[in-house]
């Protein structure tokens, strides 16, 4: 069964402004007038996402909680990073959600001046993380430390077991307003019930500003061009996401929902991108992770 929920949701700074209903094919009676978000949906359908030819591989996220003033923090994102080089490439996406006391800007001194902040990322870290500290890693939201000397096999232990979802991404942007669209389907390939949700997030790469890192031996542990990766900017649909049905969930089932916002002046689209998951609300599990670039 293939359900096709166009839920096109339209935030300004990421925040969620209310889901539209639910709209019954045909979707337009005159495809060459398509707004920006019907247009987006349009093309993605043009693209079969579970075809033969798709093998759906099981992918792993990490969340790693972190903050500008965190001096350990610079060592865990280099160990993420290196998973990703050289471990699990492909299979690993790597979110790094500033929050926390560490997290504080300052915006009138002379560094440490950009909020990386979000009301999400708070809300994240007020939940599930149990230390209250940075470094703190979240795989796949099953395991939960503050050592980043053990993800390694957390994240192979993960990447073991069969994918029981997959998920494609088709993402849209328009440079005049803005504005960001995805249009995500999801195969369920084992049997769920209604607790699933989907979550979408906007990542931004490569932001270079102020960061306290106790590496560097003998020198100033404050860096003013300290390459931030992988930063947490806000949600497309909520800190939670939305369910997927209100009903169980059979294998095979088949889902497709749409979700747009605008985004930040100071963000940089060609380093965005989309990160999309499935999990269990209760027991906070993440079935199946991808991202794409937001500029295609």
């Amino acid at each position: 069964m293939k359900i096709l929920r166009l839920l096109f949701v339209s935030a300004v700074l990421l925040v969620l402004a209310g889901a539209c209903d639910i709209i019954e094919a045909p979707y337009l009676d005159n495809p060459s007038q398509a707004s920006i978000d019907e247009q987006c949906l349009l093309d993605a359908q043009q693209i079969e996402p579970f075809g033969p030819s798709n093998t759906i591989t099981k992918k792993v996220l990490l969340e790693e909680m972190t903050g500008h003033k965190c001096g350990n923090c610079p060592d865990a994102s280099k160990v993420a990073h290196k998973l990703i080089d050289e471990k699990f490439a492909g299979q690993l996406i790597l979110v790094t959600i500033h929050s926390g006391p560490l997290a504080k800007a300052f915006p009138n001194a002379d560094k440490y001046f950009t909020d990386f902040t979000t009301d999400e990322g708070d809300e994240l870290y007020s939940e599930l993380n149990s230390s209250s500290a940075v470094p703190f890693g979240m795989i796949d939201r099953i395991n939960m430390n503050n050592n980043e000397n053990s993800w390694e096999s957390f994240i192979s232990a993960e990447l073991d077991k069969a994918p029981e979802a997959g998920i494609r991404i088709y993402s849209c942007y328009d440079p005049d307003s803005m504005k960001a669209t995805s249009v995500i389907d999801i195969k369920y390939l084992v049997n769920a019930t209604a607790d699933e949700y989907l979550s979408v997030y906007l990542v931004e790469d490569n932001i270079v500003d102020w960061q306290t890192d106790y590496t560097p031996p003998g020198n100033s542990p404050d860096l003013p061009d300290y390459v931030h990766r992988d930063v947490f900017r806000g949600t497309f649909n909520g800190t939670w996401g939305q369910p997927l049905t209100d009903g169980n969930i059979a294998a095979n089932d088949q889902f497709t929902v749409s979700y747009s916002l605008n985004l930040k002046e100071s963000f940089k689209p060609e380093n965005c991108k989309i990160v999309a998951f499935v999990h269990n609300i209760s027991t906070r599990e993440i079935r199946q992770v991808e991202s794409v670039p937001l500029v295609q």
